[in-house]
């Protein structure tokens, strides 16, 4: 998969939430990606939320989870964006659906399209 590949199908999977944790701080937002494009090596997404800066030379591993979250019990699915296989990641982002809610057919399909080629683990291509 490739990093336009990656942000195409976050666009079609919103809202989406978007958790980041850097040393004790954890950045949390519930967000779309719209529009975003490549300069040089940095990827510049904007979400309704925020403005988003990615070094792509860093993101290079990437993983589809669709599991049952251990505390609440609900099904989640989620992407976990990594420098690198086996590395902790560094940012981790949920199909986001409000709480009792079910997933919408359409974006619990465009997930599936996606989960089926990253359930392993992926290089992501440039």
């Amino acid at each position: 998969m490739t990093h336009r590949e990656f942000f195409d199908s976050l666009r079609t999977l919103g809202p989406l939430r978007v958790i980041s944790q850097s040393g004790p701080s954890v950045f949390e937002a519930i967000c779309r990606v719209e529009a975003y494009g490549v300069d040089g090596r940095m990827l510049n997404a904007i979400t309704d939320a925020y403005h988003w800066h990615m070094a792509l030379d860093r993101f290079r591993h990437l993983t589809s989870h669709d599991e049952m979250h251990q505390r609440s019990g609900r099904r989640v699915l989620y992407f976990a964006l990594r420098e690198e296989a086996g590395a902790r990641p560094f940012l981790l982002i949920y199909v986001h659906r409000a709480k009792g809610a079910d997933f919408e057919p359409e974006r619990e399909a465009a997930f599936a399209s996606v989960h089926a080629r990253l359930a392993g683990g992926a290089a992501v291509q440039s």
